[in-house]
């Protein structure tokens, strides 16, 4: 969960401590068509982050709910952002996966669904 409170504060050098160097952040199953893409290592890690937060005056994370699968985790988030420009708040309601070895998240996905979530990362309900 640390690493939502770092996102969150804008923190942009604790992430890389928590991210291994050859990281997959994908961003595909998000729906925002403009960042819907993979992310490769730390240097697409930053790219993300700095175009995502950007975009944002605030990033609030409403509530996190985790579920361990071994290598895998799965968080079910509500998020609440203020446009920059626009003042606008959106609510974000998403299951991000995490592959974590060694320590490290090696790969991050977003879906829509829980069982999306978890058929992404080999599982099932």
């Amino acid at each position: 969960m640390a690493a939502y409170g770092v996102v969150q504060r804008r923190d942009f050098a604790s992430p890389f401590d928590l991210a291994d160097e050859e990281i997959v952040w994908d961003m595909s199953g998000f729906e925002l068509p403009d960042m819907a893409r993979l992310y490769r290592g730390h240097d697409g890690l930053r790219e993300f982050w700095r175009d995502w937060l950007q975009a944002w005056e605030t990033v609030e994370f409403k509530r996190l709910v985790p579920e361990d699968h071994g290598d895998h985790v799965i968080v079910e988030v509500d998020q609440r952002n203020r446009g920059r420009g626009s003042g606008v708040d959106i609510d974000f309601h998403y299951f991000q996966t995490f592959t974590v070895r060694d320590g490290k998240i090696t790969a991050s996905g977003m879906a829509s669904t829980k069982a999306e979530a978890l058929e992404a990362v080999g599982l099932s309900e």
